[in-house]
Protein backbone atom coordinates (compact mmCIF):
# COMPACT_ATOMS: atom_id res chain seq x y z
CA UNK A 1 0.00 0.00 0.00
CA UNK A 2 1.14 3.45 -1.25
CA UNK A 3 0.38 6.69 0.42
CA UNK A 4 1.37 9.61 -1.95
CA UNK A 5 0.47 13.27 0.43
CA UNK A 6 0.06 16.27 -1.89
CA UNK A 7 2.80 19.00 -1.04
CA UNK A 8 1.92 22.43 0.57
CA UNK A 9 0.93 24.78 -2.52
CA UNK A 10 4.07 27.24 -1.36
CA UNK A 11 6.66 24.15 -1.85
CA UNK A 12 6.16 25.44 -5.73
CA UNK A 13 7.23 29.02 -5.69
CA UNK A 14 10.24 29.71 -8.44
CA UNK A 15 12.47 31.41 -6.26
CA UNK A 16 14.76 32.23 -9.90
CA UNK A 17 11.92 34.41 -11.45
CA UNK A 18 11.90 38.36 -9.23
CA UNK A 19 10.04 40.47 -11.86
CA UNK A 20 10.76 43.44 -13.62
CA UNK A 21 14.82 44.63 -13.09
CA UNK A 22 16.12 47.74 -11.56
CA UNK A 23 17.88 49.70 -13.91
CA UNK A 24 20.39 52.33 -13.65
CA UNK A 25 19.89 55.98 -15.56
CA UNK A 26 21.49 54.70 -18.76
CA UNK A 27 18.96 51.84 -18.53
CA UNK A 28 21.24 49.12 -17.80
CA UNK A 29 20.41 46.35 -14.92
CA UNK A 30 21.23 46.82 -11.69
CA UNK A 31 23.57 44.37 -10.40
CA UNK A 32 25.26 42.63 -7.74
CA UNK A 33 29.01 41.73 -8.02
CA UNK A 34 28.28 40.14 -4.40
CA UNK A 35 26.16 37.56 -5.70
CA UNK A 36 28.74 36.52 -8.04
CA UNK A 37 31.33 36.41 -5.12
CA UNK A 38 29.16 34.35 -2.92
CA UNK A 39 28.31 32.00 -5.93
CA UNK A 40 31.96 30.99 -6.53
CA UNK A 41 32.25 30.31 -2.73
CA UNK A 42 29.59 27.93 -3.11
CA UNK A 43 30.66 26.13 -6.75
CA UNK A 44 34.57 27.40 -7.22
CA UNK A 45 35.30 27.62 -10.52
CA UNK A 46 35.02 23.79 -12.72
CA UNK A 47 38.29 24.40 -14.51
CA UNK A 48 40.30 25.41 -11.47
CA UNK A 49 38.56 24.79 -8.36
CA UNK A 50 39.22 28.08 -6.45
CA UNK A 51 36.44 30.64 -5.31
CA UNK A 52 37.87 33.80 -7.03
CA UNK A 53 39.41 35.15 -9.61
CA UNK A 54 38.49 34.69 -13.35
CA UNK A 55 37.50 30.99 -14.52
CA UNK A 56 39.57 29.97 -18.00
CA UNK A 57 36.91 28.90 -20.21
CA UNK A 58 34.20 28.71 -18.00
CA UNK A 59 30.99 31.91 -17.39
CA UNK A 60 28.89 32.67 -14.95
CA UNK A 61 25.06 32.42 -15.88
CA UNK A 62 21.84 33.46 -14.89
CA UNK A 63 19.67 30.75 -15.73
CA UNK A 64 16.69 32.88 -15.94
CA UNK A 65 17.82 36.53 -17.86
CA UNK A 66 17.91 39.25 -15.76
CA UNK A 67 16.16 41.09 -18.64
CA UNK A 68 13.17 38.37 -18.58
CA UNK A 69 12.56 38.53 -15.01
CA UNK A 70 15.49 36.14 -13.29
CA UNK A 71 16.76 37.43 -10.02
CA UNK A 72 20.15 38.56 -9.38
CA UNK A 73 20.58 35.58 -6.97
CA UNK A 74 22.86 32.45 -6.04
CA UNK A 75 19.85 30.39 -6.79
CA UNK A 76 19.40 31.98 -10.38
CA UNK A 77 23.42 31.06 -11.45
CA UNK A 78 25.42 28.30 -12.91
CA UNK A 79 28.67 27.76 -14.59
CA UNK A 80 28.61 27.52 -18.44
CA UNK A 81 31.27 26.79 -20.84
CA UNK A 82 32.02 29.15 -22.96
CA UNK A 83 31.13 27.98 -25.98
CA UNK A 84 27.90 26.32 -24.57
CA UNK A 85 27.38 30.33 -23.07
CA UNK A 86 27.64 31.75 -26.97
CA UNK A 87 24.56 29.06 -27.87
CA UNK A 88 22.47 30.10 -25.30
CA UNK A 89 22.71 33.44 -25.54
CA UNK A 90 20.63 33.61 -29.14
CA UNK A 91 17.43 31.81 -27.56
CA UNK A 92 17.41 32.53 -24.26
CA UNK A 93 15.24 35.31 -24.26
CA UNK A 94 12.56 33.79 -26.48
CA UNK A 95 12.41 31.11 -24.44
CA UNK A 96 11.77 32.87 -21.05
CA UNK A 97 10.37 36.35 -23.04
CA UNK A 98 7.28 35.34 -22.76
CA UNK A 99 6.15 37.25 -20.28
CA UNK A 100 7.51 40.30 -22.47
CA UNK A 101 8.71 41.25 -18.70
CA UNK A 102 11.02 44.11 -19.51
CA UNK A 103 13.19 46.14 -21.79
CA UNK A 104 15.31 43.37 -23.76
CA UNK A 105 13.41 40.33 -23.62
CA UNK A 106 10.73 39.73 -26.47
Amino acid sequence: FLLIAAAPADQFIETRFCGIPDRNLDGTIIRSTKVLTEYKKIHPCPSTKITFGSCSGWIMDHVIPLACGGCDSVSNIQWLPTEMWKQKSLWERNIYGGKNISKGCP
